[in-house]
């Protein structure tokens, strides 16, 4: 039986934001991963085999794939030489524990979405303070005024938590 794109997104959305709401924190990244989910899932749908697995078995594969491939991108996200303020937890390079994450999700939860969106596309997605401010329509010196005032509301929030001294 073959299944339309459409058909594929109507019937599975809902078990694959379910199972990235599961792992991932982040609103706007979790809608991300499901796009990205479901383009890898159209563009490989001609080459789907109903004799090697069954469609939802198949598009689990997908969904795991793509929450694995967010989580490799985002260590291997490199943190500008201008962005030394933002070394939030020891100077030895080491992975993040999930309890460290955790904390860190939870505290960027607590800023106001401007700052918020600025830390996470200057940290997260890489991107430099002019490329921030041409992405959310703020001068160059405003990001990096938006950008201070947040890590610094980050450290604070961590050093309640105790991760951050």
């Amino acid at each position: 039986m073959k299944i339309t794109p459409e058909e594929l997104y109507n019937v599975y959305r809902e078990k694959v934001e379910r199972y990235i709401r599961s792992h991932v924190r982040n609103e706007h990244d979790r809608a991300d991963i499901v796009q990205q989910v479901f383009l890898n899932a159209i563009s490989a749908l001609k080459d789907y085999d109903p004799e090697k697995a069954s469609i939802s078995t198949w598009l689990y594969a997908i969904t795991r794939n793509a929450v694995i491939d967010y989580y490799r991108s985002l260590e291997k996200t490199p943190l500008s030489a201008d962005d030394n303020e933002l070394q939030l937890l020891s100077q030895e390079e080491k992975p993040l524990s999930e309890e460290t994450l955790e904390a860190l999700a939870d505290a960027l939860e607590q800023l106001p979405e401007r700052e918020r969106k600025i830390i996470v596309l200057r940290f997260y997605g890489g991107y430099s303070a002019k490329e921030t401010a041409e992405k959310l329509g703020l001068s160059y010196a405003n990001v990096r005024f938006l950008q201070y005032n947040a890590i610094k509301k980050l450290r604070k929030l961590l050093e309640i938590t105790g991760l951050f001294k």
